[in-house]
């Protein structure tokens, strides 16, 4: 007779304890952050740190990514100020890249004229992934 009182006391538990515990996956789970390597570049057609010479107003230089090209490629900005008064020049600005090497191009460069000229480059994927800024300085020395 005991056992016919406690039976469905033990079943409802037993299937509220079930229930309870049961995984709940709604498709929700956001996959894993993918780890990408550290960003590093290099600049080819400029010194890096040094002056350089511009023949004309406008002066094309390469950009290569030296690390593992990100997925979704690189975003490549600009800070291009005369120095030393530290006055902006706008620049045009640099489609992002999934190539591992491409072009940027400084345009509007005055006549004996000096630019600081500095590069960031970050993850498109990874705001996070921030490569270490380069800087060169360039001037138009527009021959006579």
């Amino acid at each position: 007779m005991v056992l016919k009182t406690y039976l469905p006391a033990v079943v409802l538990l037993s299937a509220v304890a079930f229930f309870a515990c049961k995984k709940k996956n709604k498709g929700t789970d956001t996959p894993p952050v993918v780890q990408e390597e550290a960003l590093k570049f290099s600049l080819s057609g400029v010194e890096e740190g040094a002056y350089n010479q511009a023949l004309d107003s406008s002066f094309t230089f390469k950009v290569k990514v030296d690390s593992k090209m990100p997925e979704k490629g690189v975003i490549t900005s600009l800070n291009v100020v005369s120095d030393p008064a530290g006055i902006g020049q706008d620049q045009d600005a640099v489609a992002n890249s999934t190539s591992a090497t491409y072009d940027v191009t400084l345009k509007h460069l005055k006549e004996l004229k000096t630019y600081k000229v500095t590069i960031n480059l970050t993850s498109a994927g990874n705001s996070g992934n921030v490569a270490t800024p380069k800087i060169f300085y360039i001037t138009n020395k527009k021959p006579l």
